[in-house]
């Protein structure tokens, strides 16, 4: 498809959005330059051109299932410790009928996934897989319009986006809809902005904005912030995505102070070993003995997870507890040990070795020669892997 000047933005670097079919797409972003703090959104558009009406497949535009991936140069490289894991699941859709000559268009903030806070140049790499077919009964085999392009942007070291210039965003949580009360509660929470700290803190109490409540103090990161994330973990229920998210957020402030409290939860619900990650994270060295102990004696479950769990503490005293493990006869402990010193280390055996013997005496022989200096890293430490044999 040939792309016509009044519908490429000139923030896009390259516009070839991918026919397939009846339907077309393309992506674009409303400026080429953004004040520091200023919300990112990209915008998506389909269109059907034909003379018939076609039914595409609807969900959050947040979730897996809507098909987007966004990549932003200043994320991690896909082979970095801290690439962005991809998860499955289940999650709600419905069916769009668009009718011929007909559009549709759908809104991501980028700020969400992708703090963007240094001022400079951005390239934004985007797709979206969207499965469409006949209106009417279900079609038996759908198409799907592939679009993808890249996209550059700009933020502005000179420019800020001024505390007036919330205020549309403040109004939108009193909103009567609720599809745009959620939109500003993300978009306050992705930017929190230091003078809005009492409209993040008060996030926590409302059940329509809980689920964006410990990414808004999170990204505050004041010490009242910090005490209502420690607040969350202790008055919400284990397992939801609220004490999930303010657990992991109060381990990755570096801060031991929110140990103690992420121990006694690790502690309080072994049978769910979620909490021994936010545990080892914040505990470090301090967190390798309780988690030697599971290993020795805790339940398979307990075990397992304390194995996976010995690789987030960045603690070197990790090392010869887990090349130990790659003498198991038990290969879900051997890989869970061998994956922990990947995470620790960075280093990495090159492949699959024939037996967890063979990987064994590679890692201790690269332990006894290098672990003395070799840098071990905290799980939230970022970089590349090298392979053992290198300097």
């Amino acid at each position: 498809m040939r792309c016509a000047l009044p519908l490429c933005p000139l923030a896009a670097l390259l516009c070839v959005p991918v026919a397939s079919g009846q339907m077309t797409g393309r992506f674009y972003l409303e400026k080429q330059t953004f004040a520091q703090g200023e919300p990112v959104f990209l915008y998506f558009e389909a269109s059907n051109p034909g003379g018939s009406p076609v039914e595409t497949m609807t969900a959050d535009p947040y979730s897996f299932c809507a098909g987007y991936q966004l990549r932003l140069s200043s994320d991690p490289s896909p082979t970095s410790s801290c690439a962005a894991r991809v998860f499955g699941g289940s999650c709600l859709s419905g069916f769009r009928v668009l009718a011929p000559g007909a559009t549709f268009s759908e809104r991501l903030l980028v700020n969400y996934d992708h703090p963007i806070t240094a001022p400079g140049d951005y390239v934004l790499e985007a797709s979206r897989s969207l499965p469409y077919g006949p209106a009417g009964p279900p079609p038996l085999l759908w198409s799907k319009l592939e679009t993808r392009e890249t996209l550059r942007f700009t933020v502005d070291g000179n420019a800020r986006y001024e505390s007036r210039q919330f205020k549309p965003w403040l109004d939108r949580l009193q909103s009567a809809d609720s599809a745009a009360r959620r939109e500003a509660a993300r978009t306050l929470a992705s930017l929190a902005p230091p003078s809005l700290e009492e409209t993040l803190l008060d996030l926590v109490s409302n059940p329509d904005f809980a689920n964006w409540a410990p990414l808004a103090l999170h990204r505050l990161n004041s010490p009242p912030a910090m005490a209502a994330l420690a607040h969350i973990v202790e008055t919400t229920e284990s397992g939801t995505i609220e004490h999930v998210q303010a657990a992991n957020f109060l381990a990755q402030s570096g801060d031991a102070q929110w140990y103690p409290l992420l121990l006694s939860f690790a502690l309080a619900h072994l049978a769910d070993g979620f909490h021994l990650y936010p545990a080892a994270i914040s505990g470090g060295d301090a967190a390798v003995a309780f988690l030697a102990d599971l290993v020795r004696s805790g339940s398979e479950i307990e075990r397992d997870t304390a194995i996976s769990a010995l690789g987030e503490t960045g603690s070197r005293a990790a090392i010869p507890i887990l090349l130990d493990l790659l003498r198991s006869s038990d290969a879900g402990s051997t890989g869970r040990a061998l994956y922990s010193l990947r995470q620790l280390t960075h280093r990495t055996a090159g492949g699959a070795a024939a037996s967890p013997q063979a990987q064994f005496a590679k890692w201790q022989a690269w332990w006894s020669r290098r672990g003395a200096g070799a840098r071990i890293y905290k799980a939230t430490e970022c970089g590349e892997f090298l392979p053992l044999e290198a300097n």
